[in-house]
């Protein structure tokens, strides 16, 4: 009980001190950027199959998959951002400081003349108790004086030690501001923290943008299978949000023998013909944005077959991609193609299957050569 009251008594008496403080934790970056790189790998490893499956598999469960890809990255996202902020923060708080580093330093000369004179007389006073050691008679009456003289010296030894380790610690400390004065000033220093914090500002920025870039990204591709999936059960496509309406031009362009449905004529070619990409939302999924495409199919003997020409975005830049199309399994709207690429060399396969509105859906394969990235995109004829 009595040292329950002895506990409340010193809360009470340290309140008043405490008052107005707030404890405020402060996170720190490594673990900050493990969480980041948790999340990260945890988008990376969940769903590699999402983009080959987007219009094979059921509208809502490809819907659900997209759904959750999207919460993962952009959970990363935000983790990266909160990782980038620390960072930038410290960077911060560091150039803050080089503004108060200039105005003070510690007086090493000084302190090492007082603590040598320290070391000389403490040297002198076991000098002394050297000499009395020698004086002290040999016998048990006088063996609490020998014990007593013995303590002193070994103090006096410690004090010697103590002594010596912070004269190496004042030449280090000495040596150090030496080589700050004569190194590069803070003014100096700051820029150079500038133009760091430039590009991690930079950088930060950029996550902002691409967490958006991201979201937009996988909107698209849930867009995308709503299209699909309406196409394939004859839903007009001008109820979806991502098809853009068409223009009275375009009304006008329109063949004579156009199908009394609305779709367009082009459907009675079937899979032959030369198609090519134009750029509109959800029209392509994958690394990056074609920045073109031309896809020429010709029956050869009652065969298809032909050539597919892009310009492909990888990671470390663009692939001119140039394949020679062979038929393996054909519909009436769909075929699977095998490509072989002879610069570099490289085979795989590719699925092309045709809309209800004259539309050619292709999805890029695996292929056997990280050369030809997989993705889809929609054709239109030339």
């Amino acid at each position: 009980m009595n040292a329950l009251r002895s506990i409340r008594a010193a809360v009470l008496a340290f309140a008043p001190l405490c008052a107005g403080q707030s404890l405020q934790m402060v996170r720190d970056i490594s673990v900050t950027e493990a969480e980041y790189r948790d999340a990260l790998d945890a988008w990376m490893h969940n769903d590699p199959g999402l983009a080959g499956d987007l219009l094979k598999r059921p509208p809502e469960e490809m819907r659900g998959r997209i759904r959750k890809a999207a919460a993962l990255r952009d959970t990363a996202m935000v983790k990266k951002e909160a990782y980038l902020d620390l960072i930038t923060g410290r960077l911060r708080e560091t150039r803050g400081r080089l503004e108060e580093a200039d105005t003070g330093a510690i007086p090493a000369e000084a302190l090492k003349k007082d603590l040598a004179a320290q070391q000389s007389r403490f040297l002198g006073e076991e000098e002394n108790i050297e000499a009395s050691l020698r004086e002290v008679p040999e016998g048990d009456q006088y063996l609490l004086v020998r014990r007593a003289l013995e303590d002193e010296r070994a103090t006096l030894v410690k004090l010697q030690n103590t002594i010596a380790l912070r004269l190496r610690s004042l030449e280090t400390i000495d040596q150090a501001q030496q080589g700050i004065r004569n190194g590069p000033k803070p003014d100096v220093l700051a820029r150079k923290l500038d133009e760091i914090l430039k590009v991690w500002d930079r950088e930060r920025e950029s996550v902002t943008r691409q967490r958006a870039r991201w979201a937009e990204l996988y909107a698209t591709m849930e867009r995308l299978v709503m299209q699909n999936d309406s196409v394939v059960k004859g839903a007009p496509l001008s109820t979806l949000p991502s098809v853009p309406p068409k223009s009275k031009a375009d009304e006008r362009a329109k063949p004579a023998d156009a199908s009394p449905r609305g779709g367009p004529a082009a459907n009675s070619t079937g899979l032959a013909g030369t198609w090519i990409y134009r750029s509109q939302p959800g029209a392509w999924t994958g690394y990056g944005e074609p920045q073109a495409i031309t896809l020429v199919l010709q029956e050869q003997g009652g065969a298809l077959a032909g050539t597919y020409e892009a310009r492909l975005p990888l990671r470390d830049g663009t692939a001119h991609v140039r394949l020679a199309l062979t038929c393996v399994q054909r519909s009436a709207d769909s075929a699977r193609l095998h490509w072989k690429s002879e610069t570099p060399a490289g085979e795989g396969d590719m699925e092309i299957k045709l809309a209800s509105d004259g539309r050619l859906f292709v999805e890029r394969g695996r292929a056997d050569d990280s050369y030809f990235p997989r993705g889809t995109e929609v054709l239109q004829r030339q």
